[in-house]
């Protein structure tokens, strides 16, 4: 049984947005979840992430700021939204790094983002994956100590940086790496 574990909704500019994470999600029902929304929920968007690529809640929230404004200008780095979406999460220019890096693991924690600017079409597409992913309850990804050195350690930081200190500058530090990324 999955356990999905936290369900987050919210609005940024023109567009509704619902995050929520999972317990030890196998990897092909998580990717089919994705797929399957894809195809069947028309202008609604849902990328799907492993949670230790993650830096929080924070993390994700402003690298899809971050994203829609990039869709906005025309400006996006990647053809798809949500794959701008999963570079910007992974600092990188390269999909097949970001799938690497941050693309859903077998046995791993799995975190979708789902958004639209159609709110009733958001809303029927999360509810449809929040049921095929049975339970979930109000727990929320965490940007820690162990999360902070695990995504350093991935960008190249070396033990004992600035960035490995302080929460909150790193988060800085992410979010400004994100908004960096450029075709």
């Amino acid at each position: 049984m999955n356990r999905c574990n936290f369900c987050f909704e919210f609005k940024l500019s023109n567009f509704y947005a619902s995050i929520f994470c999972c317990d030890k999600l196998d990897g092909v029902k998580g990717t089919k979840l994705v797929e399957l929304t894809r195809h069947r929920f028309e202008g609604v968007y849902i990328q799907g992430f492993n949670t230790e690529a993650i830096f929080g809640l924070q993390h994700v929230v402003e690298a899809l700021k971050i994203t829609l404004e990039a869709l906005k200008r025309g400006i996006v780095v990647a053809k798809r939204p949500e794959l701008d979406l999963l570079l910007r999460i992974s600092c990188t220019t390269q999909i097949s790094k970001a799938i690497s890096h941050a693309g859903i693991k077998s046995g791993k924690g799995a975190c979708f983002v789902l958004f639209s600017n159609n709110k009733r079409n958001l809303i029927e597409a999360r509810d449809h994956a929040l049921q095929s992913l049975d339970e979930y309850d109000s727990h929320k990804p965490i940007g820690d100590a162990s999360a902070r050195i695990r995504l350093a350690t991935r960008l190249g930081f070396k033990s004992g940086s600035y960035f490995l200190k302080n929460d909150s500058d790193f988060l800085k530090y992410l979010i400004e790496r994100a908004a960096l990324i450029t075709k």
